[in-house]
């Protein structure tokens, strides 16, 4: 098969934990075969009823952005198609994403398909050396591309579910309750998680 006749697989990337305060580094992978504009509606509906809009995890109402995962994960949506990976830090800053997406692409049957990779506000710079790096892997894919969460909302998704995720390995007790049914139904892969357990609640 051709790489003009394989399907395309959608990735978007984002991720938490760069700032001083975390001693963990999330990232987060939406790998989706599905018609990307239906998806794309779906979540504008679900960003609207939980009152997110185009805001991101850390700049969400704590009710409205638990709102948001509830219906995330209630309707199904991207199930099986979310994938992360919990890193304690310090590390470098590009073997979690390579990891990350390497498992999600592969999970894929990555013989049959091409992946497209966004990334929220990678810089060109960074693009080419993760686009190399997946190559080396063996991973057939378009250059990385930069995405802003401001205009994407697969995006912000994945911005979600690494604000939930690191809030749940932080401690907080609503956030590990989502992130472990979700585990269990098998509607988020977990790539690696930082050896050090969970706060508890």
């Amino acid at each position: 098969m051709t790489t003009k006749e394989r399907k395309k697989l959608y990735c978007y990337v984002d991720e938490t934990g760069q700032d001083a305060g975390s001693k963990i580094f999330v990232v987060v992978t939406v790998a989706s075969l599905e018609d990307q504009e239906k998806i794309r509606q779906a979540l504008l509906e679900i960003e609207d009823a939980a009152g997110t809009g185009h805001r991101k995890w850390h700049k969400s109402r704590p009710a409205r952005r638990l709102r948001y995962i509830r219906d995330i994960v209630e309707k199904n949506l991207c199930a099986g198609d979310i994938y992360f990976g919990i890193y304690e830090k310090p590390l470098p800053y590009f073997f979690p994403f390579i990891e990350v997406l390497e498992q999600a692409i592969k999970s894929k049957e990555l013989a049959r398909f091409e992946a497209r990779i966004f990334v929220d506000g990678i810089d060109r710079q960074k693009a080419r050396e993760l686009t190399n790096a997946l190559r080396l892997r063996g991973i057939s894919l378009q250059a990385v591309m930069s995405r802003r969460d401001e205009s994407e909302p697969l995006i912000r998704l994945a911005d979600m579910w690494a604000g939930c995720i690191r809030a749940a390995h932080e401690g907080s007790a609503e956030e590990a309750r989502i992130i472990d049914q979700a585990l269990e139904a098998r509607r988020v892969w977990i790539v690696t998680e930082a050896p050090q357990k969970r706060k508890t609640p």
